[in-house]
């Protein structure tokens, strides 16, 4: 084989090389981004579980002789969901403070399941804008008693 031969197909082959990974490029950068967008979704899941878990605990336990109520659910919530914004979530408790069986009197509610649900509205942006509302709930029993 001549040598000029050789030239031309090393040339060829590295030309060959530059085009398929100016081929396989993109793909490779979309899917690392999927990986990191579907990072930020399970932590967010995460995150927000846990602080559904946290309202329904700190329901769980109010001292109502105190006067403690929704607020104090809601305050648990947010102290939760501390790495993420406070302000794209939405809390709903279950039963609701002026609602049965948390407004009725003694021995009322133990032992009564409260539910808390908590919702985020997540904005992801890589590598175009998408916005995914997630979802979290979390049940205990009520511990407390209200007073007589």
């Amino acid at each position: 084989m001549p040598a000029e031969w050789e030239a031309k197909r090393t040339a060829s082959t590295k030309a060959q090389g530059v085009a398929e990974f100016a081929i396989v490029l993109p793909i490779l950068l979309l899917l690392m981004l999927g990986l990191i967008n579907l990072g930020v979704v399970v932590t967010t899941q995460i995150v927000i579980t846990q602080a559904a878990w946290e309202g329904a605990r700190a329901g769980a336990t109010l001292d109502r002789s105190a006067g403690e109520g929704d607020a104090q659910i809601i305050g648990a919530v947010n102290a939760a969901m501390q790495p993420l914004d406070v302000d794209r979530t939405s809390v709903d408790i279950e039963p609701q403070e002026s609602e049965a069986p948390r407004n009725l009197p003694w021995p009322e509610p133990r032992g009564e399941p409260l539910t808390v649900k908590v919702g985020y509205e997540l904005t992801l942006t890589l590598p175009f804008p998408i916005t995914m509302n997630l979802r979290a709930q979390a049940t205990s029993r009520m511990e407390y008693q209200n007073p007589p």
